[in-house]
């Protein structure tokens, strides 16, 4: 799973979206699978990190 974390992560890092250190966080100490899953395709095209966590 923290490889998934940093996975998102390192997405984010090649298309230039800055991300705080709150989603940092929020993102390294995620355990459920599920959810990193979900926000791993939309870090391939989220705006903005917080939009990674966006539900709607």
């Amino acid at each position: 799973m923290e490889s998934r974390g940093e996975d998102i992560l390192r997405i984010l890092a090649v298309r230039g979206v800055a991300v705080p250190d709150a989603a940092r966080q929020r993102i390294a100490t995620c355990t459920d699978l599920a959810v990193l899953d979900e926000w791993f395709e939309r870090a391939i095209t989220a705006p903005t990190a917080d939009a990674v966590f966006d539900e709607s």
